[in-house]
């Protein structure tokens, strides 16, 4: 197994780590959401430029890899079966081995386009003394636009042994911060980081916006071989 590249701190306010979760099965939208594409790029590479703003070291959990091409690795889900939990759950694993287990992780979903770098940064600024720092609309929590310490990986691990594959389950376990929506709105008017694509109907809705409101300074990633 090829180990991830950690890049020590070069920027202090920065997200030391941030993983891709890309191992789901996308039952609903009926095909691969990571490779759907928006504007002639795959939809986990839109996602990648918009961590790597914000994360010192990217990395995808799941599925095949879709972005050595990117220098980002790929590493192998240590859950399978436990859906995003499992994912989450190896993220932190992943840190621990690297940094210990007071290093951050943020994870989010390989179908979030439209994430605000600068919201993930203010996520990352409210982190003193909580182990997760999670958003919460009037939708409700955001698990997979959120930070966890890799502290939290044991209380992950004991929720996956006991079958409880639900995220927001492990809030109570753990010093939660919840960052409210009138505060993420400073950074992201209109809430886009959290838009993920689920159904079809998900998919127009971000090929419009995307046609829209995709910044002309974002660098261009390499296309993928077709």
């Amino acid at each position: 197994m090829t180990p991830i590249p950690v890049r020590r701190l070069g920027h202090p306010d920065h997200i030391p780590f941030a993983a891709i979760l890309a191992g789901g099965r996308a039952t609903r939208m009926g095909r691969d959401k990571a490779a759907l594409e928006l504007e002639g790029f795959p939809l986990i590479e839109w996602v990648l430029d918009r961590v790597r703003q914000a994360a010192e070291t990217v990395f995808a959990v799941g599925g095949p890899p879709r972005l050595d091409h990117c220098g980002t690795p790929t590493v192998a889900d240590r859950f399978p079966g436990a859906n995003a939990m499992g994912g989450v759950a190896t993220a932190l694993a992943y840190a621990a081995e690297r940094l210990g287990a007071e290093a951050w992780v943020l994870c989010v979903a390989c179908d979030t386009p439209f994430l605000e770098p600068g919201l993930l940064l203010e996520l990352f600024a409210r982190r003193a003394g909580a182990d997760a720092v999670v958003p919460r609309t009037a939708a409700g929590y955001e698990p997979l636009c959120a930070l966890y310490r890799a502290s939290c990986l044991p209380v992950f691990q004991k929720a996956i042994a006991a079958g409880n594959l639900c995220i927001l389950d492990v809030f109570p376990a753990v010093h939660t911060r919840e960052v409210p929506e009138t505060e993420l709105r400073r950074t992201d008017p209109d809430l886009r980081s959290f838009l993920n694509l689920n159904r079809p109907d998900d998919l127009a809705v971000a090929l419009r916006l995307a046609q829209a409101c995709a910044p002309p300074h974002w660098p261009r990633l390499p296309q993928t071989g077709g």
